[in-house]
């Protein structure tokens, strides 16, 4: 039995803790009867109705999940590292898959008792999830990258392998040998019921994600300001998620009858579909799976030039805007409202440049393999 840790954040919407779910639930090995065997281990608990189905799901797949620390998500930075120490040293799993920036952290924090006891390290991968690393904590940086060395990097997109190569440098670190792009990959989603209070008489725009500012909630509550007083009665405004403006958000909610707020919503890729437009006015991403989830269900991206982002789109995309420039994003509008485009035209074109780049079979195939290559090399 191979034994793998998936190390997230916590279960909420986020990219990278669905492409943690994802592998823990279909890679699979059958060399010598050698399977995987998955745990997902979150820092803090969240307490909503997303992280609630998801562990139920988990559970009917016999998926263990380990909680680090269920108290307060700074205070878990302490604490976190000394639980995951503990688990690493009793259950000596073979491989720990970390998940962007702050699990990156805790791993090396237990990484370097381990060191410091003597006790046999496991191996370790890390995903690259993001184009900005560590912009806010350079001293985390420092910590984190200076604990690993020659580990295994997968990244899931060039602007993200580029960005850690950088933070590498910048670390005075070398770069490890053992980094490779593995793009995220997504099924074609089959149609399920929505929670979703769409209009076959107005134009629907869903944004999906975090509440935060990289991924452009401020521009998002900017837009819909002007976009009701521009166009009323046009167009209906879905925003599904949570995170630190939750309050903003539903502050809009109720200043616009035309502005509905969702909590995180479960596989939420088979839920799209009734959507006209999904918008993403991103600062930054890694390989946003929102993006490629819509492009599978046939709705059009309304989307930033952002790093990240802009690999999920044919480079002659229409749909782009830059963030500066409100006329250029408020004239996307005017033209969607005008039916300027061939959405028919748009729909097919993004969902086979999609269905090239970005196929769920070779994600899952490519970290199976990657795993294997570990497993035998460490043995």
């Amino acid at each position: 039995m191979i034994t793998i840790y998936q190390l997230i954040t916590s279960i909420h919407l986020g990219g990278s803790e669905n492409v943690a779910f994802q592998l823990t639930e279909h890679c699979k090995s059958n060399i010598n009867n050698n399977n995987f065997k998955f745990t997902v281990v979150e820092l803090y608990n969240t307490e909503n109705n997303y992280a609630h189905e998801k562990k139920r799901i988990l559970a009917e797949k016999n998926i263990d999940m380990i909680t680090l620390f269920k108290g307060k998500k700074r205070v878990s930075m302490f604490f976190a590292p000394l639980k995951l120490f503990y688990l690493l040293w009793k259950n000596k799993p073979k491989i720990v898959h970390s998940h962007t920036d702050l699990p990156d952290f805790v791993l090396a924090s237990s990484m370097r008792i381990l060191s410091f006891l003597n006790i046999k390290k496991p191996a370790v991968v890390r995903t690259i999830h993001s184009t900005q690393l560590w912009s806010v904590h350079p001293k985390f940086a420092k910590f984190t990258e200076s604990t690993f060395h020659d580990d295994h990097i997968a990244s899931v997109s060039l602007g993200a392998l580029n960005a850690h190569k950088k933070l590498r440098i910048d670390c005075k670190q070398p770069i490890s040998s053992n980094q490779k792009v593995i793009y995220n990959g997504c099924k074609i989603p089959e149609m399920k019921k929505h929670p979703f209070k769409t209009s076959n008489k107005k134009i629907n725009i869903a944004f999906c994600g975090r509440f935060v500012l990289y991924k452009g909630i401020d521009t998002l509550i900017n837009v819909i300001n002007k976009i009701n007083k521009l166009h009323q009665d046009i167009f209906v405004f879905h925003i599904i998620g949570n995170g630190d403006y939750l309050y903003d958000i539903l502050e809009l909610q109720k200043k616009y009858d035309n502005v509905y707020v969702y909590d995180s919503v479960p596989n939420i890729s088979e839920k799209l579909y009734d959507f006209d437009f999904i918008f993403m006015p991103s600062h930054f991403e890694g390989l946003p799976l929102v993006s490629i989830e819509s492009s599978f269900a046939k709705v059009p991206v309304i989307a930033s030039y952002a790093p990240g982002l802009d690999e999920t789109f044919p480079t002659d995309w229409p749909l782009r805007f830059k963030l500066d420039n409100e006329n250029d994003i408020l004239k996307l509008f005017e033209n969607i409202k005008n039916n300027h485009y061939d959405i028919d035209e748009l729909k097919l074109k993004a969902y086979n440049f999609v269905s090239e780049h970005f196929s769920f079979d070779r994600m899952i195939k490519e970290y199976s393999n990657f795993y294997l290559d570990i497993y035998n090399n460490e043995k």
